[in-house]
């Protein structure tokens, strides 16, 4: 099966692509969005430039993956206060300094959700067939 044509434009559309065709491209456009939408943001500036980004963005999503890297994304957003010396929060400084902080607990969820869908606690029985057995 041959994968599907995704434009540039689709690629930065984060909120429509699915994971699996997330890229580096993908990732940028959605802290570039969350920062104008949460902080007010109307000129990005990357931290060290973005070839710094570009490679830090690439090196976490080739280790834990969009879903996992979009989880952290948004928990960091959430967190960050900005302040009038840092008004916004750049990919290159979440990934360096609060991505060890949060993938952990990520990656914990991530663990617990796939361990509790392949065991489930009721033995696999449906809400009627438990609600029946009582």
């Amino acid at each position: 099966m041959t994968r599907p044509k995704i434009t540039a434009d689709q690629r930065k559309d984060w909120r429509n692509l699915p994971l699996e065709y997330w890229n580096v491209a993908t990732i940028h456009a959605m802290v570039i969005d969350l920062n104008a939408e949460k902080f007010g943001v109307e000129k990005y500036v990357p931290l060290r430039g973005y070839g710094f980004e570009q490679g830090a963005i690439k090196r976490a999503l080739t280790e834990y993956g969009a879903e996992a890297l979009r989880e952290t994304i948004e928990r960091a957003f959430v967190e960050y206060r900005p302040t009038p010396q840092y008004p916004q929060l750049t990919a290159g400084f979440l990934i360096s300094y609060m991505l060890p902080r949060i993938m952990p607990q990520v990656l914990a969820e991530q663990k617990r959700r796939e361990e509790a869908a392949e065991n489930p606690v009721n033995g696999g029985m449906s809400a009627d067939e438990v609600a029946g057995w009582l």
